[in-house]
């Protein structure tokens, strides 16, 4: 099958890796797969996640007004089966393109944007809960649910991971708190901060916060924290595993999280999880896989999350073994390759 995927944001944070790591499967399984981005710094990162799919950077010089018509073009010359769009932009630009040549779109709701994903053939939830409100705005295409799997990452050496470690200066003892995520209010980093220093007010604690990421907040977020040397915020990390390994328990401090795409990859390293009750992990997480293993705090609200972390930190640096068989990519595969043959048989 030719697939064409197209997302065209300007960083690289949870949906773009989604579209990669599916570019790179679906290649891999043998599809004929490309993938239509904007030429930004990521693009290396874009060419090396997606690995045999072949990445389209969209020029520079290129005005935003006629990149709907340069799709066009590109969907004519390739002529995908199916073209799969990831995120606002790429909704309305690479699907109005697609309806224009008359080929296939599905589009992957991260969030729901009926002004631009309703007139998509199919539509494919990351989460079950999504579908009410997809419902509830009259979508008339074909709607499944497919939860998030684990993407690809390289392995991390034990000297990495205690390297890491050094430089937080936590010792073989000390409990770390971890936390992913772009630094805006969506991720709730300022509630994760404020509750840390709730919960642990004595500086010579044995606990560190590690946040990874970057985005607008980074300068409230660095005042928040103080002079606190406990607290790091680490920015922008391309390779995670070391981070995953280094970390005791993982925390998801989330406002609004519509899957948790970082929660899954920290389950996969072992990691004790303290969660807000947001929208993805509470479906997710309510699975045997993991119940009896999440320890949960209400979002936005710093007195639940602070009583949270110290139950966490009980659990010491034992790491937690998960069944993460609902999550691998060879189902994701199976269920979107589903819903492509169901909407092709629909179009003949």
């Amino acid at each position: 099958m030719r697939i064409l995927h197209a997302c065209l944001t300007t960083e690289f944070s949870g949906p773009e890796m989604y579209c990669a790591s599916l570019a790179r499967a679906q290649a891999q399984a043998g599809d004929e797969v490309r993938v239509v981005v904007r030429t930004t710094g990521f693009v290396p990162r874009w060419r090396e996640e997606t690995g045999k799919a072949i990445t389209l950077a969209l020029p520079t010089w290129l005005p935003q007004y006629f990149e709907t018509f340069a799709l066009r073009h590109l969907i004519k010359g390739f002529e995908p089966d199916v073209v799969h769009t990831h995120q606002n932009i790429a909704d309305k630009k690479a699907g109005t393109a697609a309806r224009k040549r008359k080929v296939p779109w599905v589009t992957t709701v991260h969030r729901w944007k009926p002004e631009s994903m309703k007139a998509s053939d199919a539509a494919v939830c990351i989460a079950g809960w999504q579908r009410k409100e997809i419902l509830a705005d009259g979508y008339t295409g074909i709607l499944r649910t497919v939860w998030n799997w684990l993407p690809l990452q390289k392995p991390a050496s034990n000297e990495s991971i205690e390297a890491l470690r050094a430089t937080w200066h936590a010792s073989a003892k000390t409990v770390v708190f971890g936390s992913v995520g772009r630094l805006h209010g969506q991720k709730g980093m300022d509630v994760l901060i404020k509750a840390f220093l709730m919960a642990y007010p004595d500086p010579e604690a044995d606990v560190r916060l590690v946040i990874v990421g970057e985005g607008p907040d980074r300068a409230k977020l660095e005042a928040l924290k103080g002079p606190d040397r406990r607290i790091v915020l680490a920015g922008y990390v391309p390779e995670m595993a070391a981070y995953y390994e280094a970390f005791d328990a993982y925390v998801s401090a989330s406002r609004y999280e519509p899957f948790g795409l970082t929660i899954l990859e920290a389950m996969s390293h072992g990691c004790q999880l303290v969660c807000t009750r947001t929208e993805g992990p509470s479906e997710f997480l309510s699975e045997p896989s993991s119940k009896g293993q999440v320890i949960w705090a209400e979002r936005g609200n710093v007195e639940s999350l602070a009583a949270a972390l110290p139950m966490a930190q009980v659990q010491g640096r034992e790491h937690i073994t998960y069944n993460l068989q609902p999550f691998s990519v060879n189902r994701a595969l199976r269920e979107i390759a589903d819903i492509y043959e169901e909407l092709l048989k629909t179009k003949k």
